[in-house]
């Protein structure tokens, strides 16, 4: 962000800015929890060095993709990152248990491995080998990953996986993608959380490289988690058409594509009838968003609008429990939810919560 931007949002002159910024002067008390709201970093940060930030890990992201971040763009990643923490926060404050999960890799067969994930993956979330996914969200969460989708102005990004030093796994989705696409890119990010935490960092394109085995990894545990092989299978002898084929991917929650994709590998169709298949599409008022059903539609574009924001019904409930046990404030509680403090309780009703008397 250009330092003019700093000084208009922050009221400080730039000679000050540049003074703070070159060490020639200490911040104040005042300054330094403007820095903290505007940049979202705890206020520890700007007076210790002990403090883990993903700092590291967003420097790495910006010299490998930077090109592909606008502006806007790596200002949510910015608040995505607060807000991962903020629920970390919340958990540790809490004592929120979560299940912990590992993979059994052997060899060096990706497919295989992501495969294999999937299965053992429903097998510890205690789903039967052909149940339906309708929230990956809520089961992914149940794992202690943080989850948050936001719009980002780059459409060729699907999502970022980011191993941050003090929340731990990070996954962000881009909103901006369509709702059944979001539900796959969603499970292709737990992917890399599961088998590739150690790389810190990862952001998957919607044209990915096909000779990348650790995006071919992460498919294949999307496609198998979501898209049960049992569940496929009890169609073995079904005539593939386009109603068959649109009522289960509403069914699945998923697009065609990716179904018609693990119906070839299932090896209940060939080449010829999948190229057929592709043609068909499932139209927009078939696909409902598994985080806003049952609203009305006032509710639905006010929780939409919070939702793309990183907002969940999960995000808000898991803080507000923190401040209800009183190990937060309700002023800690507005900026954790990123409002100001006199619009916390209008906020809060839309969730069926409030603030305590006292407040």
């Amino acid at each position: 962000m250009e330092a003019v931007e700093v000084c208009r949002n922050l009221g400080i002159t730039a000679l000050r800015l540049n003074a703070l910024e070159g060490g020639e002067v200490l911040p104040t008390g005042d300054e330094i929890l403007m820095f903290s709201d505007f940049y979202k970093q705890d206020y520890q940060f700007f007076i210790t060095n002990e403090y883990k930030t993903a700092i590291e890990q967003v420097q790495i992201l910006y010299r490998k993709h930077g090109t592909d971040f606008s502006k806007n763009d790596r200002w949510a990643v910015q608040e995505f990152l607060y807000l991962c923490e903020c629920e970390q926060l919340a958990y540790e404050l809490c004592d929120t248990p979560h299940d912990n999960f590992e993979p059994i890799i052997t060899g060096n067969y990706f497919i295989g491995h992501g495969i294999d994930g999937a299965k053992r993956l429903r097998l510890h979330l205690g789903l039967q080998t052909n149940a339906l996914i309708k929230d990956p969200y809520t089961l992914f969460r149940k794992l202690g990953i943080h989850i948050f989708r936001r719009k980002l102005e780059n459409s060729s990004i699907s999502g970022l996986f980011i191993m941050h030093p003090k929340a731990g796994k990070c996954i962000l989705v881009n909103y901006n993608e369509d709702i059944f696409r979001q539900n796959f890119t969603v499970a292709h990010e737990v992917g890399h959380a599961i088998f590739d935490s150690g790389q810190e960092i990862n952001v998957s394109f919607e044209n990915w490289d096909k000779s990348d085995l650790k995006e071919k990894r992460a498919n294949y545990f999307a496609s198998n988690f979501l898209i049960p092989q049992e569940e496929l299978l009890k169609r073995s002898k079904i005539s593939w058409n386009k109603d068959v084929l649109l009522n289960l991917a509403v069914q699945l929650r998923v697009n065609t594509q990716p179904l018609i994709i693990a119906l070839k590998n299932a090896k209940l169709i060939d080449d010829k009838k999948a190229q057929e298949l592709f043609t068909y599409k499932l139209p927009v008022d078939h696909k409902i968003d598994p985080e806003l059903t049952g609203l009305s539609e006032k509710r639905y574009l006010v929780k939409k609008d919070l939702l793309e924001r990183g907002l969940s019904n999960h995000y808000l409930v898991t803080c507000h429990k923190a401040y209800e046990n009183g190990v937060i404030s309700a002023q800690r509680l507005s900026e954790m939810l990123l409002v100001k403090e006199d619009e916390l309780t209008a906020l809060l009703s839309l969730y069926n919560l409030s603030l305590s008397y006292e407040d």
